[in-house]
């Protein structure tokens, strides 16, 4: 309120009124929607908090009931299954790019024999072990990867072993701020704001065999990768995927467990007998021991049973009706949870009675761009790189790679993408590859392979068919013909003449 509208009020009480009341108003055209205050906000709780103030003290609840619809839900487990067999499937290859095509070869060689063996629980393998990251990340909100350097024993040539460990584990109850640290939820930063050590629990909370009660330990931030969705800014720790439909997700679940007893309710037939004979309904009383040493009657339904009723009781029925009513909720509420979850309605239900390829398609698409954001904005920068780094710079300090100034850059390819309609997409990527829309290597790496290696791989294969003589419709210097975008008219036998000329011509 302006000095202006304060002396019209002063001398004109009324006049200020009207003043007040428009100003209100205009300032209520004016703002937001969602900022104003009225009867159809006065019930929308909103917190102003920070990330972390938001998740600090609420994520082990958080945690355990996502952990519990996993494992008690059709649905639950559906959710992590999917999206990790999208994002991580068999494992990305990593593809060293350091420019010497046979240090390259001699980097994926030994990842891959590393690989089999880094596994500080000695069950998984490299891929195993994302694939797990991945669950745990989705179901508990995020996974800490531990690096481990172990003495060598002639056994292995990289003496560096990965141990994944559950956020339990990250002491939530330290909390200190002082002119040097600052330490939140058991996540330690520096002055800079980056993060300089980890406080652990040697032993998971929830353990039932615990060896000792200890403290927290500090592990530096050098040896922890964590891996976690970061949705906001300055969030230090992950939350579980399914939070936001887990209150949506569990009503679904007592309503089809509702919906399974009604049905098998329906599907009692029951007939009862009253008769007057006090020796035969005792006879037929059926009881069960209570605690303290009292009887009850049995309470119970089942298909054609006969119950004899005791003397001077009457029956009374209970029709329940038969409806399809739940079919719409029950639809809507999956499709609520597929796009809480990011996965689509077939995806979660595996209902494909009204998809088509269009459909299958348009949904495929977005599902992907979303999978690739996990991988590459996630995924990659939070544990695929300092996982190869931490490879890279153990296998030089232990003499398996040459030591390099530049280090061992590299590329990841991801697996690959399964194509709807095989035909059609494959008939595209030819196209793409022949318009220049993208590479050829490009095009090898998207199913997953790395292309140096399927070049190898073709020529030994072409030369040993040829050195043997064996003609296959399989080899593409053949099966040109007939391939729709492949030119057809200058396809020719692998070792005879291309030229278009006729024989004479060619003599001369």
């Amino acid at each position: 309120m302006n000095i202006l509208d304060r002396a019209i009020e002063f001398f004109a009480p009324r006049a200020g009124l009207r003043r007040a009341e428009a100003r209100f108003v205009l300032d209520q055209v004016r703002s937001y929607e969602s900022a104003r205050i009225g009867r159809r906000t006065e019930g929308w709780q909103a917190s102003k908090g920070s990330a972390n103030s938001l998740i600090k003290g609420k994520l082990p609840l958080i945690r355990a009931r996502s952990r519990e619809l996993v494992r008690n839900t059709w649905w639950g487990p559906r959710i992590v299954s999917v999206f990790t067999a999208h994002a991580v499937g068999t494992g990305p290859t990593p593809v060293s790019k350091t420019g010497n095509r046979t240090l390259d070869r001699k980097a994926a060689k030994l990842w891959r024999e590393w690989g089999k063996t880094c596994d500080a629980e000695g069950q998984l393998d490299i891929n195993g072990l994302l694939a797990l990251a991945c669950r745990t990340t989705i179901e508990s909100g995020e996974v800490l990867a531990r690096k481990i350097l172990t003495p060598l024993d002639g056994t292995r040539k990289v003496p560096l072993e990965i141990m994944l460990l559950e956020p339990d584990h990250l002491d939530g109850s330290r909390d200190r701020a002082d002119a040097e640290v600052v330490i939140d939820q058991g996540i330690e930063y520096g002055r800079n704001g980056k993060r300089t050590a980890y406080w652990l629990l040697p032993e998971h909370p929830g353990s039932q065999i615990v060896r000792s009660r200890a403290a927290s330990q500090r592990i530096a931030a050098s040896d922890i990768l964590h891996l976690y969705r970061k949705d906001r800014v300055g969030q230090g720790r992950g939350v579980p995927w399914l939070s936001p439909v887990a209150l949506k997700g569990r009503d679904l679940a007592d309503l089809e467990d509702a919906i399974i007893v009604k049905a098998k309710v329906e599907a009692c037939f029951a007939a009862y007998v009253k008769t007057n004979d006090p020796a035969r309904t005792i006879g037929q009383a059926h009881t069960e021991q209570r605690g303290g040493g009292k009887n009850r009657r049995i309470e119970r339904l089942s298909p054609a049973m006969v119950t004899y009723l005791e003397q001077g009781e009457e029956m009374g029925s209970v029709n329940p009706s038969s409806s399809l009513a739940f079919d719409a909720v029950l639809i809507n509420t999956w499709m609520a949870l597929a796009a809480g979850a990011g996965l689509t309605y077939d995806q979660l239900t595996g209902d494909l009675r009204q998809a088509n390829y269009s459909s299958l398609r348009a949904g495929k698409i977005e599902f992907r761009r979303l999978v690739e954001q996990f991988q590459w904005l996630t995924l990659v920068p939070m544990l695929l790189d300092p996982l190869w780094q931490a490879f890279t710079e153990a296998a030089q300090d232990w003499g398996a790679l040459p030591r390099r100034a530049g280090g061992y850059p590299v590329e990841w390819i991801m697996p690959a993408v399964e194509p709807i309609d095989p035909l059609k997409d494959l008939q595209a990527d030819i196209l793409a590859v022949r318009a220049g829309r993208m590479t050829w290597p490009q095009f090898v790496a998207a199913w997953g392979f790395e292309p140096e290696e399927q070049l190898d791989e073709i020529e030994r294969w072409q030369k040993d068919i040829d050195k043997r003589g064996i003609v296959l419709d399989a080899d593409p210097r053949r099966a040109l013909k007939g391939v729709k975008g492949a030119p057809q008219d200058d396809v020719s036998e692998p070792g005879s003449s291309t030229s278009k000329d006729p024989p004479d011509e060619q003599a001369d």
